[in-house]
Parts: structure tokens; C-alpha cells; sequence
């Protein structure tokens, strides 16, 4: 009786322990893939790799590359340390208020560094927590958090993302999905953005350097979008951002 007993114990946690596996590591990984490959396979179409995609290849000298399996499309490398400067960046094209999350842009043509990166990272970075919903991981922009970003409609505005997070990947995409997000936050934007880079992979601190991509988009209509990482999670823990266009 104590034999068969055992035996159920030990079949039970067996059963436990593969179903853990299969629906908080595989699946994940799974839908994490499937975004990358989606990722690149969209933007490789628009040109961005240096293709002969829709837009000619303006963006033209993009790598490949792969990081624990995961393939990656990036611009360049950037020193670490040099990224770190665009933590609390200044630009005469940004009006930041701190007191309420904000950041003005103004002008018709502007550039916009965001970083990613963990909660404690962005915390001793900027010694700033970030709103209510920036808990795990999070953009950071001009000493801010996750911050609503003004943009003047029709303006154009340069974006560049760099991942200073050492253990993820992170991207960017711009949609007026609004949240809040679910896990797999992808599945409910990624038809309707209005620009986003590749999963970018996590920054290595060993030698010092970070992955960067950079995209354009022109906001033509007034309205309330957002920018957020569509990692499976990320999003839905708080990784995003609001950006009114006025």
C-alpha cells in the first residue's frame, strides 16, 4: 500500500513538474519566438535590413544576428556608457515636467532616445520610481519613467531604442491599443502599430556594450497612442508608455 502510495506521489509531481515546464517556460519561449521571427520578417519587407523591401532599403546596412537562439535585427552597437548619457538627456526640442510625467516635444522633426531597462536599474539611473504601473520593467526617457510624451501632430519624430536591461529582450511599438495589456500583449497590436523595432537582445555589461535600432514615424492624426514592449509580459507588468499627439 505504501509502495503504490509512493508511486502516485512520485507520478503527481512528475505531472506538476512538466506541465510547469511546458506552460511557463515552453510556451513563452514559443510566442516570444514567433514575435521575433514576426518582427523581423515585417520589417525585413519594409526595407529596414537593407533589403529591396518597400522602402528600398533606406534604412539600409541593418544586421542579423541571433542571441540564445532567438534571431535579432539590429542598427549598431552602442558603448554602454554612452547610452547611460541619454538617461537624463536634454534637448531645446523637449520641455520636461517632471512634477506629472511629462515630456513636450515640439518642432516638426525631433529625435527621441528611449532606454530599456529594469524597475531598479532606471531607479538608480534617474532616482526616480515612475508611475503607479512602472513595476518590473520600463522605458526611460529624459530622467523619466514610462512618461506620456507630447508630440505635435504632423510632426515627425526620429525613435531610437536602446536595451540596457541585461537579462532581456525589449522592443518598441507605437499603437492606440490602449491598456491594459494581456500576456501576450503582440497578438492584440501588432496589427495596428504605427512603427516598432526587432526584439532587441539584452546589453552586455561584460564588454560594455548595448544593442540600438532606430525607426521614423509621422503622426498625422490627433489622438492618444502608447509605446510599449511587447515581450510576452512586459506590457502587461506596467512596460509602456502614453503619447498624446495634439
Amino acid at each position: 500500500m505504501n509502495k503504490i502510495l509512493l508511486m502516485l506521489i512520485l507520478v503527481v509531481a512528475l505531472g506538476l513538474v512538466v506541465t510547469y515546464s511546458y506552460t511557463q517556460i515552453y510556451i513563452p519561449r514559443y510566442y516570444a519566438q514567433q514575435s521575433v521571427d514576426y518582427y523581423n520578417q515585417q520589417l525585413g519587407m519594409m526595407g529596414y535590413y537593407g533589403g529591396s523591401g518597400m522602402m528600398g532599403g533606406m534604412m539600409g546596412g541593418y544586421g542579423m544576428g541571433s542571441y540564445n537562439g532567438y534571431a535579432t535585427a539590429y542598427a549598431q552597437r552602442i558603448p554602454i556608457q554612452q547610452a547611460e548619457v541619454y538617461v537624463n538627456f536634454s534637448s531645446p526640442s523637449a520641455e520636461v515636467f517632471r512634477a506629472n510625467d511629462t515630456v513636450v516635444l515640439t518642432g516638426n522633426n525631433v529625435n527621441l532616445v528611449i532606454l530599456s531597462m529594469g524597475h531598479g536599474r532606471a531607479f538608480n539611473l534617474t532616482h526616480y520610481a515612475g508611475g503607479a504601473h512602472a513595476q518590473d520593467n520600463v522605458f526611460v526617457t529624459y530622467g523619466l519613467v514610462n512618461p506620456t510624451i507630447i508630440v505635435p501632430v504632423g510632426s515627425e519624430v526620429h525613435i531610437t531604442l536602446i536595451n540596457l536591461d541585461e537579462g532581456d529582450y525589449h522592443n518598441l511599438a507605437i499603437t492606440p491599443v490602449p491598456p491594459p495589456y494581456p500576456y501576450y500583449s503582440m497578438m492584440d497590436v501588432r496589427m495596428d502599430v504605427l512603427g516598432m523595432t526587432p526584439m532587441l537582445p539584452p546589453a552586455n555589461y561584460g564588454v560594455g556594450m548595448a544593442y540600438e535600432f532606430s525607426f521614423s514615424t509621422v503622426f498625422q492624426t490627433p489622438g492618444t497612442y502608447y509605446y510599449i514592449c511587447e515581450y510576452p509580459g512586459h506590457a502587461q507588468m506596467g512596460m509602456y508608455g502614453e503619447i498624446e499627439v495634439v
